[in-house]
């Protein structure tokens, strides 16, 4: 009886930590999907139009008409090219997964692993020449601002 019962109890861990491993493998955790950013450098680098976004009608910033219009273009253009690597990335990293889980080596999962690494330093190219066009749209001071919120 004993050994019948410890034979159900590895069982049922390792149905306990295959199901733990895939949910990590395909991104959720609490029944959530988990989007990370499709960026190399995360955190580090701030989302200056997100920022705007916030700050927008802060009177304080001074923004100009003409600034938005520009701040806006910056903004969709980065959006949407940030969106399309990100829809590209995603399908690659559950094949690595995926893949992993099935067994493959590491050899055999290494050009999806560089396709993804190139994805994402494309994406942070993006990211960096958000940053940069949106800087020189403002000035120094309303720069100055957004740095110290």
């Amino acid at each position: 009886m004993t050994k019948t019962r410890i034979a159900l109890v590895a069982v049922l861990m390792m149905i306990l930590s295959l199901s733990a491993a895939n949910l990590m493998a395909q991104g959720r955790v609490n029944g959530k999907q988990g989007n990370s950013p499709p960026f190399l450098i995360t955190g580090k680098i701030p989302h200056l139009t997100q920022l705007l976004m916030q700050q927008w009608d802060n009177p304080e910033l001074r923004l100009s008409e003409e600034q938005k219009g520009k701040l806006l273009v910056v903004r969709k253009e980065t959006i949407e090219d940030v969106r399309k690597l990100g829809q590209e990335i995603a399908p690659l990293e559950k094949q690595v997964a995926e893949g992993i889980l099935s067994g493959k080596t590491p050899d055999e999962l290494q050009s999806l692993v560089q396709a993804i690494a190139g994805l994402k330093a494309e994406a942070s190219m993006v990211h960096l020449r958000c940053v940069y066009n949106t800087s020189n749209i403002l000035d120094r001071q309303q720069l100055d601002l957004l740095n110290n919120l």
